[in-house]
C-alpha cells in the first residue's frame, strides 16, 4: 500500500482553545485574568502562520490476527490494546501527524522573556496538532461512511493496553517517514514534539462507541472526565 502525505489543512483553532489546552477556562480567564485572553490573541497571531500541518498516512489490508498480534499486508502491530479493537477490522490506517519544528523553536525562544506567551504558544502547538489529528480521523470516518462502513476511536501508543515505546516503533517502521519531517529518537519520543502517531480500523462489525478516553492511564484524574472523579 502507498504512503501518503496530506498537507491541505486549515485548522479553526480560536484563543479559547488555546486557554483551554492550558487546563483554563476561557470565561472565568476573561472575567478575573483578561491580559491572559490578551495573552492567548497574541499567540495566535503569531503562531498560527508558524504552522505546517502535515498528515503521512498509510492504508492497509488485515489478514489475521493471531493472540496479541495483527498481521497486515506489509507488515504488523502487537499490543493487546490494537488487538482487541482491529481484530474484526476490514483494513486498518496507519497515521502520523505533526505541526512542523517553527513553532516549538519560537515558542522555545520567547518562553526565555515572555514565560506566559511561550505557554500560551506551547499550548497552540499542542491545540494545533490535535486539530490535525481529529481532521484526519474526520476524514477516514467519513470516507468510511460513504462504503457503508464504521471506524475504530483513534488508537495510540501509550494509550492502556499498547505499551509507548512498542508502538512507535511499529508505526515508524510501517510508515518510514522522512526523517527530516519527523522521527523518533531511541527514547520514544517523536521530533517535532508537537507530533502523533495512531492506527484506525475501519469495518463492518469494528467497536465505534469506546472512545480514546476509555483507555487513557490517567482517565480517573482527568479534569476534563467529572464524571468518572466524582463518584
Amino acid at each position: 500500500m502507498t504512503v501518503t502525505l496530506l498537507d491541505n489543512f486549515k485548522l479553526p483553532i480560536t484563543a479559547d482553545m488555546v486557554l483551554r489546552g492550558q487546563g483554563a477556562e476561557p470565561a472565568v480567564i476573561c472575567a478575573r485574568r483578561p491580559q491572559l485572553a490578551d495573552v492567548a490573541e497574541t499567540a495566535l497571531q503569531k503562531g498560527l502562520p508558524l504552522l505546517a500541518p502535515l498528515a503521512i498516512t498509510r492504508r492497509m489490508s488485515v489478514v489475521s490476527v493471531r493472540h496479541q498480534r495483527i498481521d497486515l499486508e506489509g507488515g504488523f502491530l502487537t499490543g493487546e490494546l490494537p488487538a482487541q479493537k482491529l481484530a474484526v477490522a476490514r483494513e486498518v490506517f496507519v497515521v502520523l501527524c505533526t505541526i512542523g519544528i517553527a513553532l516549538e523553536r519560537y515558542a522555545s525562544e520567547v518562553y526565555r522573556y515572555d514565560p506566559a506567551l511561550g505557554l500560551a504558544l506551547d499550548s497552540l502547538g499542542s491545540v494545533a496538532v490535535d486539530a490535525l489529528a481529529a481532521e484526519v480521523c474526520r476524514r477516514i470516518a467519513d470516507e468510511a461512511q460513504a462504503l457503508g462502513l464504521q471506524t475504530t476511536f483513534p488508537i495510540s501508543p501509550g494509550l492502556v493496553g499498547w505499551e509507548l515505546g512498542v508502538g512507535q516503533r511499529q508505526i515508524f517502521s510501517l510508515l518510514k517517514p522522512d526523517p527530516g519531517l519527523i522521527r523518533l529518537e531511541y527514547s520514544g519520543q517523536m521530533i517535532p514534539l508537537k507530533s502523533t502517531s495512531l492506527v484506525i480500523g475501519w469495518g463492518e462489525d469494528v467497536d465505534h462507541t469506546s472512545s480514546t478516553c476509555d483507555y487513557c492511564a490517567v482517565r480517573f484524574n482527568c479534569r476534563y472526565q467529572p464524571s468518572l472523579t466524582s463518584s
